[in-house]
Formats: structure tokens, C-alpha cells, sequence
């Protein structure tokens, strides 16, 4: 198949091109600057300078490339912990409009499948209730656009929406942070960590793109939770990844004082439980993780980091 992919340096992408193209897909990476199109050429991919906030752009590539499947993880997280609504407004663009002229220009050369990144934690907090793909989508303000793209792409008889764990990776900029947080002995448990973290490996994340691609009928017009086989609490998983990077024992510390340290939007994402189960994926797609839990994946994370040249740490005040 030719699979056009957006948001292909990223954290997914950089896992995603190398497999597509073992898999022998001919894949086109969308990137906007040269050292990013380099990078898209080294992963074995055909490079494509474009935006996907320039709508006639993407309608000329399209019409140029024709691709068979589109997948869409093109996204503009902040890089920080302390965040303010004004800091997601570029990631808000990219959502909406981003993802409206992707499927504007996929619906011109009938795509056969338009993959779309979200997030599980779209869904309402349910404390220690498993969550399904039907569980009801949480209406809080900064979801908003996330709401709106997923209504986008679940509006075309193309579109597969996939609801991506907690994404761990050595070269993930969040996860390196986690992890010098933890060497420093600041990577606190927040409160008593009853709360339930769903998470799944980039390369588990690309594999399971692998597989909607491998059976486009079965994977279009439906979601997907894409996580691991066993959700974990917090309680759990930062003592366990402490032992392996053989960090300090992490700390519990009061709510409030979190607060302070990261802001109220951090928080409630950081004390959110998400129980999700990976189901539907599994029996659909045939899609088997390689990674099955934090086990597993914080094993491989301690092994990957190992010289890794990290982002430089920032500081919780």
C-alpha cells in the first residue's frame, strides 16, 4: 500500500516509518524542515515537504501521491509540566484544522483507510471500572478539540480512531523527563496512587497501526483503545521503574502540593484513572503486544537509555 504518514518525526512516527516500510509499504513522511526530511529518509521513507494546516498543500500531495491509507499522528504537545490553556493552541489548530484538510484531501483520491491518532484519556475517569471503546467521552474544556477531531474522523466511512495509551518510549522527551525526575528522587506518587495508568511501548503503538493496515475493512469506521494488557497504579509503576533505572524510591506527597508544582490541569490529568482494556484491538486486528505491560516495557526503557543523550531536565516550581 502507499501510506502517507503526518506527524512522522515524532515520538510514533519515528517507531511507525521503519516498520511500514519492513512490512513493504511504500511510505511518505510529511515533515517541514530539512533535517526533519532527512530524518523521514533515513527511516526508509519517501520525504514530503508540506503542512497539514495548508489545506490546498495537502490536496495537491494527495492528488500527487494517491495514497491508499493515511495516518494521522501529527500533533504539537508542549513540552513542559506546568501548562496553561494558551499553550495548547497550536496542538488545538493541528486537531481541528489539521486533521479537516487531511480528510478533505483523503476523501478527493478515496482512500481506503485514514488511521487517527487520539488519547484513552478522552474518556471520563472511572476509578477502578474497566473502560471499553463505548465508555463515555469526558466533556472537560481542554478536551474539546480532541472531542471535535475524533467526531471529524469517525464522521467518514474511512476513518479509524485509535486511542493510544500512555505512550512510553527511551526517546519519548516526557518519559526522559520522568526518568531524571526519578534519578533526582523528584518523581513523586501523587497522594495514596490508587489511580489506574493504561499505557502502551511506541513500538507496540506502531505495530498496532501495522495491523489496521494489513486488514483496512476490519479497522475503518471503528475506534480502538491501543494499550497494553494490564493497566497498572501509579503506586505500582514508578517504584518498579525507580528499581530498574535503580533511581531513589519514589515519595507520596499530598495533592496540593503537586498543585503547586505543576498547576491544576497537570494534576487532574496525573490523578485521572484510566482502566482501559485492549479487547477489541486484539480480536479485530489480531494486534498482540510485544511489550504486555510496565514490566516489560520499563525493562526495555532501562536497557534503551543506557548513554542516551537526554533533554535538559526542567525544574518542578
Amino acid at each position: 500500500m502507499r501510506v502517507f504518514v503526518a506527524g512522522a518525526t515524532g515520538v510514533l512516527g519515528r517507531a511507525l516509518l521503519p516498520r511500514l516500510a519492513a512490512a513493504g509499504h511504500s511510505v511518505y513522511g510529511l515533515a517541514r524542515t530539512p533535517a526533519k526530511l532527512l530524518s523521514v529518509e533515513n527511516m526508509g521513507a519517501n520525504a514530503v515537504r508540506g503542512d497539514v494546516l495548508d489545506r490546498e498543500t495537502m490536496s495537491n500531495l494527495f492528488r500527487a501521491y494517491r495514497p491508499d491509507a493515511v495516518v494521522n499522528l501529527a500533533t504539537s504537545i508542549p513540552l513542559k509540566l506546568r501548562i496553561n490553556p494558551s499553550d495548547w493552541e497550536m496542538n488545538d489548530r493541528i486537531r481541528i484544522d489539521g486533521t479537516r484538510n487531511l480528510l478533505s484531501a483523503a476523501r478527493e483520491v478515496e482512500v481506503r483507510l485514514f488511521v487517527q491518532e487520539s488519547v484513552g484519556y478522552i474518556c471520563t475517569s472511572r476509578g477502578d471500572e474497566w473502560m471499553d471503546e463505548e465508555a463515555p467521552r469526558s466533556q472537560h474544556a481542554f478536551l474539546r478539540t480532541t472531542l471535535e477531531m475524533e467526531d471529524q474522523v469517525r464522521a467518514s466511512p474511512a476513518g479509524a480512531v485509535f486511542r493510544f495509551g500512555a505512550v512510553t518510549s527511551a526517546d519519548s522527551w516526557h518519559i526522559q523527563q520522568s526518568i531524571a525526575a526519578m534519578r533526582r528522587g523528584m518523581m513523586p506518587i501523587i497522594g495514596a496512587g490508587e489511580a489506574f495508568i493504561s499505557m502502551i511501548h511506541a513500538a507496540d503503538a506502531a505495530h498496532a497501526v501495522v495491523c489496521a493496515l494489513a486488514d483496512p475493512l476490519s479497522a475503518a469506521a471503528h475506534t480502538f483503545n491501543v494499550v497494553d494488557d494490564e493497566p497498572v497504579r501509579m503506586r505500582d509503576l514508578w517504584p518498579y521503574a525507580a528499581a530498574m533505572l535503580h533511581a531513589p524510591p519514589p515519595k507520596h506527597v499530598p495533592a496540593f502540593m503537586a498543585k503547586l508544582a505543576v498547576g491544576a490541569v497537570t494534576l487532574e490529568v496525573l490523578t485521572a484513572s484510566y482502566r482501559l482494556t485492549n479487547t477489541k484491538i486484539r480480536e479485530r486486528l489480531q494486534f498482540n503486544a510485544r511489550y504486555p505491560d510496565y514490566r516489560e516495557a520499563w525493562r526495555q526503557i532501562a536497557q534503551d537509555v543506557n548513554g542516551m543523550e537526554f533533554a535538559p531536565p526542567i525544574e518542578l516550581r
